[in-house]
């Protein structure tokens, strides 16, 4: 979030959404509410307007004399990135102190009951697993690319991953019924998408009799209702309609088909490409969490022994170990039902990637107690054929902390990559910066136009006003300006005259422009040079300046 600290979505679909996030929260913040009407498909305000109701309170609690936080737009912007960023952190952890206390307690709901009453279980898997699952879990999200980039970006799949993974939170807590009440909010809120995922876990549960059928009924109508309480009622205000916005997605991506006019991918794509992408190296690790490694020998007491039922001990004895196969398998088969639409994103399968993670995480937990407990394991054997064992168990450990480090230079070099995907954002800088040093008795008189690639590539309402206010006295409110700013592509309001004539200064991917010069060159457009290994970039975003101001 602090390297590539400036807004930028890249399909132009995406930017809709996004911008309209921004407007909603800056236009609340400093009161002139109005809002975007040109988008392909609306989206709910619900995720902003809660954002910057906290930003407001904030505001109020901090006295202007010691920060006068409206007179400092960027960092509002900054504040509310980290509070999403934070929100999303916490689901994280919620999930792992879940995974920790699942493999501690080791209870299972068993789909062998016939009765109304829960039996359950004990999973067979050592209770040192439960140690390091949790750490394992934090530290291969933290080291891969796409959930904590988008972590703090203000799309609906951000917030749809927040509410998932505290679906999963509930549900590895023995709490179906909350499951349920997360998935359907987020279905109707915020993507409408997260309705395939809903029904593999719904049907799930229901084939594992976590929840009856008159129960998920009950969930499903309570919960759709609240949310619709919720959605409709602000949205319309908002858009100035009567509108359910996840319903005119749904009807746009489903019925109308329309999503397939930005881009078709093939059917295994999410498999093939979106996976390997958004896991790197620590897919390798996903499949040992299905297959059952070698255990210490340590003496369990007697409680634990009669406590594993013979169902279990029948999966001890084969190499398949099926413990999260009933979490796996409906999120699988969510990115199966999905690879059926066209259009394919790698953000549309975020919801999905904490569950391959909650897999690394417990094959790496293996691999770190098969090779620490190889110690006491083999007590009793020589020593240089004890040495030799250790020798390779330690070594097959290190080569998945191998992996989990090369996934973290991934998202070293992605970060370099993707902080240069913001032209139109660092040409905002520099232009204030050339403003304040040549412009300082002309700030009035400044009118600046911006192009739909710089809108598109890091330009947000929050950096207008940044660029457009000369603060004087930033805690008593004394300020020159704003000048104007027009912009095209969308922003009816601020849209204006497309007369370049008219404009002071452009920013803009057109490097020639009769009776402009350019004053500065912003670069753009990364790519990685794989045989220098550099990353290359080219001219994007020019500033220019009207001959003769």
């Amino acid at each position: 979030m602090i390297i590539c600290n400036i807004q930028e979505v890249s399909r132009y679909i995406d930017h809709f959404s996004f911008a309209n996030n921004m407007h909603v929260i800056c236009s609340y913040l400093y009161h002139s509410l109005y809002l975007l009407h040109i988008t392909v498909v609306p989206r709910t305000f619900l995720g902003a307007f809660i954002l910057s109701s906290i930003t407001g309170i904030i505001s109020i609690i901090i006295p202007k004399q010691i920060y006068n936080l409206p007179s400092h737009p960027m960092t509002v912007q900054f504040l509310i990135r980290l509070q999403l960023l934070l929100f999303a952190w916490m689901a994280h952890v919620r999930l792992s102190k879940a995974l920790e206390r699942y493999f501690k307690d080791g209870h299972i709901q068993s789909s062998s009951s016939s009765s109304s009453k829960e039996q359950y279980t004990k999973i067979s898997t050592p209770q040192q697993t439960s140690k390091f699952i949790a750490n394992y879990y934090l530290l291969i999200t933290a080291s891969q690319f796409h959930l904590p980039y988008y972590a703090s970006r203000l799309l609906p799949n951000t917030f749809a991953t927040i509410l998932v993974t505290l679906s999963y939170t509930a549900w590895f807590n023995n709490k179906p019924h909350i499951t349920a009440v997360y998935l359907v909010f987020t279905t109707a809120i915020f993507r409408c998408d997260i309705l395939l995922l809903l029904f593999t876990i719904g049907l799930t549960m229901l084939i594992r009799r976590e929840l009856s059928i008159k129960h998920a009924l009950i969930i499903g109508v309570s919960t759709g209702v609240f949310s619709l309480l919720l959605t409709v009622p602000l949205d319309s205000l908002l858009w100035r309609r009567l509108i359910w916005p996840e319903f005119e997605v749904w009807w746009f991506n489903t019925i109308d088909n329309r999503s397939s006019e930005y881009g078709v991918m093939r059917f295994h794509w999410y498999f093939s490409r979106a996976l390997p992408k958004g896991l790197l190296l620590t897919a390798l690790l996903v499949p040992l969490a299905f297959i059952r490694l070698p255990e210490s020998s340590t003496k369990r007491s007697t409680a634990q022994k009669e406590s594993i039922d013979m169902q279990q001990a029948s999966r001890r004895l084969g190499m398949v170990d099926l413990n999260l196969l009933h979490f796996f398998v409906p999120v699988c088969g969510f990115i199966l039902i999905y690879s059926f639409l066209p259009h394919k994103e790698i953000r549309f399968i975020f919801p999905a990637i904490p569950m391959f993670n909650v897999c690394a995480a417990y094959g790496m937990s293996k691999l770190h107690h098969m090779a620490f407990s190889a110690s006491n394991q083999h007590e009793s054997m020589k020593s240089k054929r004890r040495n030799y064992k250790l020798f390779i168990l330690r070594g097959i450990y290190l080569c998945g902390l191998g992996s989990i480090a090369c996934t973290l230079l991934g998202i070293i070099i992605f970060m370099n990559i993707s902080k240069e995907n913001y032209p139109g954002g660092v040409a905002l800088e520099r232009l204030r910066h050339h403003l304040e040093q040549e412009n300082s008795e002309k700030w009035n008189t400044i009118h600046v136009h911006i192009d739909v690639a710089s809108a598109m590539t890091g330009v947000s309402l929050f950096g207008q006003r940044h660029i457009s206010y000369r603060y004087l006295n930033r805690e008593e409110d004394v300020y020159e300006g704003p000048f104007r700013i027009d912009k095209s592509g969308y922003e009816e309001e601020n849209k204006g005259s497309t007369e370049k004539t008219l404009f002071t200064h452009l920013v803009t991917e057109q490097g020639l422009v009769e009776g402009y010069h350019v004053i500065d060159t912003i670069q753009g457009h990364p790519r990685l040079d794989i045989r220098n290994f550099r990353i290359e970039t080219q001219d994007a975003i020019y500033i220019q300046e009207r001959n003769g101001y």
